[in-house]
């Protein structure tokens, strides 16, 4: 009887320190579902949107306007916008292909690519005009509590680009800032 118990008291200490050991999957602080209308409503608020291409003599300023036809699948974010070029004749309607990628950092907007026929120039893909944006440094905000500064996170850890929205789960992170 007395080796039972120990086994039994055994098996309970081993399962107690494999609990300990496994650490329980914590629900996400915030969900935010961003629909298509929302991010659409967020991407006619950023433009125009102008960016330069070239050097001295063959430099084109595009500008980039009227955001439309917002989809998401496979994980990726396009939609149509107007390119207009300068001094170079450019009118057309382009269709940027975005993903999310997730570093050690945590999540980046990446532009996986953006073609754009330009005179003079050719086929360019303009997707190394632009530098992955990193989420977190969005998501980081000075706050004060009770007089005193600190700094909330938004830790970004799962995005999912859904047919009709985007999904965001993420962590809530407040530190007190270091006194000077």
């Amino acid at each position: 009887m007395e080796k039972m118990k120990r086994s039994v008291a055994g098996c309970i200490a081993l399962l107690c320190l494999g609990l300990m050991a496994a650490p329980a999957e914590r629900p996400e602080d915030v969900k935010v579902q961003l629909s298509r209308e929302a991010v659409l409503n967020i991407l006619k608020g950023a433009m125009p949107y102008r960016v330069e291409v070239g050097t001295n003599i063959l430099k084109e300023t595009l500008t980039f306007s009227d955001p439309r036809d917002l989809t998401f699948a496979d994980g990726r974010v396009t939609f149509g916008v107007r390119c207009q070029g300068a001094p170079f004749p450019v009118d057309q309607v382009l269709h940027p292909i975005f993903t999310f990628r997730q570093g050690s950092s945590g999540y980046a907007l990446i532009v996986e690519s953006l073609p754009v026929t330009i005179p003079g120039y050719g086929h360019v893909d303009l997707k190394d005009l632009f530098a992955p944006v990193d989420l977190s440094t969005l998501l980081r905000q000075g706050v004060s509590l009770s007089g005193r500064p600190a700094t909330l996170e938004i830790k970004v850890e799962r995005i999912h680009a859904a047919k009709e929205s985007i999904d965001f789960s993420a962590r809530l992170q407040i530190s007190p800032l270091a006194a000077r």
